[in-house]
């Protein structure tokens, strides 16, 4: 009876073993697998625009891309080749924001990387473009920053620094800290 009972438990004891140590193996690989699973995207779509209205119906702004991929789940897309255009209080078309690749998180931040440009629609205004390789933009406040060099272009100059903070509503842009300016028109050179 005593071997009986020294193999019964022994067993009972394997088997307690094996149960608690088993679930936690199937756990690591239940959890690999879902996550895994959590960061696939909900749709890619090609040629897609997302375009934002006033109460009043017209158009605020515009993000188009050769390519979306939405993910619900962290509220994420991520953009090809986008283009950002972004209306005034008139309405009139005023800026377009290129790059060749871009993030759009909470339906409120874009994140614009590597070769990015800004262009200002209308040809009479003093600055034309400028160009900076990492833009953060607030399209609800509509305002635009970074903190990479960059160069802006007008007729007669050029502008280089480090860092940019702009109000698109204001009509406004300023640079963090001014590097160098290039007068082009006279040929003079100003650091």
């Amino acid at each position: 009876m005593n071997r009986n009972i020294i193999w019964l438990i022994a067993i009972l004891f394997v088997a307690g073993a094996l149960l608690i140590w088993r679930p936690f193996s199937d756990d690591l690989n239940n959890n690999d697998s879902a996550g895994y699973r959590a960061i696939q995207p909900d749709f890619t779509a090609q040629g897609l625009v997302l375009r934002v209205y006033a109460e009043d119906g017209q158009l605020m702004h515009q993000i188009s891309a050769d390519e979306m991929t939405h993910f619900s789940p962290i509220k994420l897309t991520e953009l090809n080749q986008p283009v950002y255009v972004v209306n005034t209080s008139d309405r009139v078309s005023s800026w377009q924001i290129v790059a060749e690749a871009g993030s759009f998180y909470d339906d409120k931040n874009l994140v614009l990387e590597r070769g990015v440009r800004i262009s200002k629609l209308n040809s009479s205004d003093f600055m034309e473009r400028a160009e900076t390789s990492y833009l953060v933009i607030d399209t609800t406040l509509e305002t635009m920053e970074t903190d990479q060099p960059v160069t802006l272009y007008g007729r007669d100059f050029v502008v280089r620094g480090e860092g940019l903070q702009a109000d698109l509503r204001a009509q406004t842009l300023e640079l963090t800290t001014h590097v160098q300016t290039i007068y082009t028109g006279n040929s003079q050179t100003r650091d």
